[in-house]
């Protein structure tokens, strides 16, 4: 029972026909005292109770054996713990939450109740799972009920943003193009309206496979001929930029030669005499 109080009615039964005179009770193994149906008690303790009661017939005779009920008290919630969740921030509309109670009271725990983002609580069991979740910041809250019918009266909770939107990226300088270096720098930089921000950026040279790099990214000994370079943000939430930026150069290096065609003689010209 999850109330300091409690209250028995009782009855009895004379056999031999000299009828019931009066009842005894007693609580907590105290001494029989006269009582009335019903019999009330209240401010009980957490913890195991024992109510007895006896009949006394007119003869005087009372039951040798009293009627007897123990039952436990337990006015004290639950906690509640929840055990995994989803990363924050998450790239996943989807997220799943396991929890456990414990009931220091010792009637233990019967069953769990969830609420997200603000909506009622309802019976849930772990592992409890949630689909379709819009980008933005979501609240899961879980109590645990014990078997008194105490809730949690401070339900374990967590909060997490979802992110499923890529950044965008943006080169903010480059070589020229063409460019008469072998050597070439870029300067980068991101932008993630979703808010969960820029966590790094990754390079490609030339379709080689995308790697960490920080911004300037230099490279050098470029052969001459067509470079491409391209570069992505990747978010908190780790969304990466599905459209890279990119630039493509010329590298043309080679110093041109310079040749002077031989110039030939004009004919004499003579006039005639």
């Amino acid at each position: 029972s999850n109330s300091s109080t409690a209250s028995f009615t009782f009855s009895g039964n004379d056999g031999s026909g000299a009828g019931i005179a009066s009842f005894e009770c007693a609580l907590d193994g105290a001494a029989f005292a006269t009582c009335t149906s019903p019999q009330a008690y209240t401010g009980l303790s957490d913890g195991d109770h024992s109510f007895q009661v006896r009949a006394i017939d007119h003869a005087g005779n009372s039951d040798a054996t009293p009627a007897s009920f123990t039952w436990t008290v337990d006015t004290t919630g639950p906690n509640t713990t929840i055990d995994t969740q989803p990363s924050d921030p998450s790239n996943s509309s989807t997220a799943s939450f396991t929890f456990s109670g414990n009931d220091g009271s010792g009637s233990g725990i019967e069953s769990f109740a969830c609420a997200l983002d603000g909506a009622a609580f309802a019976t849930c069991t772990s592992p409890q799972a949630y689909t379709g979740l819009s980008d933005g910041s979501h609240s899961f809250q879980v109590r645990a009920i014990d078997h008194a019918g105490n809730s949690d009266a401070t339900p374990a909770s967590f909060t997490w943003t979802v992110d499923t939107t890529g950044p965008n990226t943006t080169i903010d300088s480059q070589p020229s193009n063409p460019s008469n270096s072998s050597t070439a720098s870029f300067t980068f930089s991101g932008n993630d309206g979703s808010g969960a921000g820029i966590a790094s950026f990754e390079c490609a040279l030339d379709g080689a496979a995308f790697a960490t790099c920080t911004s300037p990214q230099a490279y050098t000994d470029l052969s001459d001929g067509d470079h491409t370079f391209q570069v992505r943000a990747i978010d908190h939430a780790g969304n990466s930029d599905a459209t890279p930026a990119s630039f493509t150069w010329t590298v043309d290096a080679t110093v041109p030669s310079a040749i002077i065609a031989p110039i030939q003689p004009r004919s004499a010209q003579h006039s005639g005499g």
